[in-house]
């Protein structure tokens, strides 16, 4: 559908009342697949007994079901049903809130048409293939995969296509009706039954060795959003690849070996954090251990998905091992580069997938460095105060309200950072964690008053641990007033800064202190600095955006550096004109080859 009928049918649910956007947006859908459906077939959907899900989603209102009839019929012409589909229009309505709220995120056509290209490349499919979406969504890839399979075998029968060779599920009954609905349009008849069906994948029993191809989008729900007991359920059911903090989607590839033939593939597009996240270590090694990769497309903190944060990975895994290497391809910025990778050289603790000449300076890096970070200092997150417009003041609102002096703290944010500054923008943080009575501050108090209902719905707050006034994590004031190393939380490149001029710092800054005795900070801020170790750090850090590194303590505590003897460390600082560079290629022998590699890394 075209833009003049997305937004004619966004001006048609605004006019309907007394319902939630969701909801309106699903019956103007079903309305928009009643009227496609009529045209197509001569009856109404109601009518079928296939679409039993309709009364759920019919609001039952004539005025709005007359101006969809005419909007359809009056643009019948532009209107292509053998190629319509209904997710395709719930995309487009709804809005971005409405998409987080619902948790759904549906997969771009040319990525799901590579998936099954590559599916149809390595496993034979024939009339007696099964394949399933177990979370089906919109059903974008249940319709592909009906096209493809009629384009490469055009002598299986449609029917036998839909009835016996493509399976769906989701836990959503709109989801379904979607599925079907698309299915019903892309091939033109209604006849006999779909394979697709309301069911929990992780939950439901299924058979052992049901499905020849697995395939799909699974859902992204990290322990935040999942529910108590739901979480509970899947830590019991999947222990050896869910627990903790891990996400959901994680136990989707479990029960997807355990329900795939013995020679059957599956091929996942999931976020991409599994490769490195702390809480995915049980998934990879259960990956390794139990799957062979086939291939394991990395789209390197690009984010395909429409106006969202994912950076996703493709990965597809056969239950036949026969070799050891796999094929990574990595997201570069003309296109996508390949390379072969040995299973077993895979890491539980993460995945770090290097060319053969990046991999040997890497463990040279790794092998002459001699001290983890974690023995010589301590990583702390910057603060979190809960309501950043209540707290975070400009010279402006001081002199108007005329803020108690003593109370104030120069505050700065990630963007602020440099290596070799920091670029100030004037603004302060209220630092209420030492007011021990309201009447020793009234200036303070009367301007945080403004603010007083947002600030007494913290959770903290709610539950009695903070005072309405008192940040939400003030964290302890002397690590910010000494001098510390401070750092942004994700960067583009490293920029670790020593700060002597106690600047306070939000959560999304970290800083260094508590460093051992003896120890050179001068020599230390240079080493962090260097290419050298932001070759070695980012060979092994999170990429959470085109370019952008996440630079976590639970990473950087475990990373390596090298400390020489005291009085070499010493005498480092500020030599001025002798590089940091210069030193450190002596220190692990990096020749001109090897400092190439670096700055093509880079």
């Amino acid at each position: 559908m075209d833009k003049f009928l997305i937004k004619e049918l966004k001006c048609i649910i605004d006019e309907i009342h007394g319902y939630d956007y969701i909801s309106k947006v699903k019956y103007v859908i079903l309305l928009v697949c009643n009227e496609l459906y009529r045209s197509n077939h001569g009856t109404l959907l109601k009518d079928n007994p296939l679409f039993k899900e309709y009364h759920r989603f019919d609001l039952g209102k004539g005025k709005t079901e007359n101006q969809i009839a005419r909007l359809i019929e009056e643009n019948a012409n532009n209107i292509d049903i053998s190629s319509f589909y209904p997710a395709f229009l719930y995309e487009n309505l709804l809005t971005a809130k409405e998409k987080k709220t619902l948790g759904q995120v549906y997969t771009p056509f040319e990525i799901i048409d590579k998936m099954i290209n590559q599916v149809f490349e390595i496993k034979k499919v024939d009339e007696n293939t099964r394949i399933l979406d177990p979370s089906c969504g919109g059903g974008y890839f249940l319709v592909e995969m009906y096209k493809h399979i009629r384009k490469t075998h055009p002598e299986i029968p449609e029917k036998h296509i839909v009835e016996k060779m493509l399976y769906g599920f989701d836990i959503d009954d709109f989801s379904i009706f979607l599925s079907k609905m698309g299915l019903v349009f892309h091939t033109g008849f209604d006849y006999g039954k779909f394979n697709i069906n309301k069911r929990d994948f992780l939950v439901d029993d299924l058979n052992t060795g049901e499905f020849d191809i697995i395939i799909g989008n699974p859902p992204y729900i990290g322990h935040k959003n999942a529910k108590a007991d739901y979480r509970s359920l899947v830590a019991q059911k999947y222990h050896d690849v869910y627990y903790d903090k891990a996400d959901i989607s994680y136990c989707f590839f479990m029960k997807g070996k355990e329900v795939l033939k013995s020679d059957g593939i599956i091929a996942f597009i999931t976020s991409r954090y599994f490769m490195e996240a702390l809480y995915a270590r049980k998934l990879r090694n259960f990956l390794k251990e139990n799957c062979h990769i086939v291939t394991l497309i990395d789209y390197q903190g690009d984010t395909a998905f429409k106006k969202t944060g994912v950076s996703p990975a493709i990965i597809i895994l056969s239950n036949i091992r026969n070799k050891n290497t796999f094929t990574y391809v990595k997201k570069v910025r003309d296109g996508f580069e390949p390379y072969e990778y040995k299973q077993d050289k895979l890491k539980d603790s993460g995945w770090i997938i290097l060319k053969d000449e990046e991999e040997k300076l890497f463990e040279k890096i790794d092998g002459i460095a001699n001290t983890y970070i974690k023995d010589i200092c301590t990583i702390k997150q910057g603060i979190i105060t809960g309501l950043d417009m209540a707290f975070i003041v400009t010279e402006d609102v001081i002199e108007k309200y005329k803020i108690e002096n003593f109370l104030l703290r120069k505050w700065i944010k990630n963007s602020n950072i440099s290596k070799k500054s920091i670029k100030y923008n004037n603004l302060y943080l209220i630092y209420s964690d030492i007011i021990h009575d309201e009447k020793d501050c009234p200036n303070a108090i009367n301007y945080l008053s403004t603010y007083k209902d947002k600030l007494m719905n913290r959770r903290e707050c709610k539950k009695g641990y903070r005072k309405w006034y008192e940040l939400q994590w003030g964290r302890n004031k002397s690590d910010y007033e000494n001098p510390k190393i401070i750092f942004p939380f994700k960067s583009k490149s490293n920029n670790f800064y020593y700060d002597r001029d106690a600047y306070f710092c939000s959560a999304d800054i970290y800083l260094m202190n508590n460093f051992k005795k003896g120890l050179a900070l001068d020599y230390l801020l240079a080493y962090l600095n260097s290419e050298i170790f932001e070759f070695y750090l980012k060979c092994q850090a999170k990429k959470v955006g085109n370019d952008i590194y996440e630079y976590y303590p639970n990473k950087l505590n475990n990373l390596k550096i090298y400390m020489p003897q005291e009085n070499i460390a010493e005498n480092f600082s500020p030599l001025e004109n002798i590089s940091i560079e210069i030193w450190l290629k002596k220190v692990f022998n990096i020749d001109e080859g090897e400092v190439n590699i670096i700055k093509n890394y880079l």
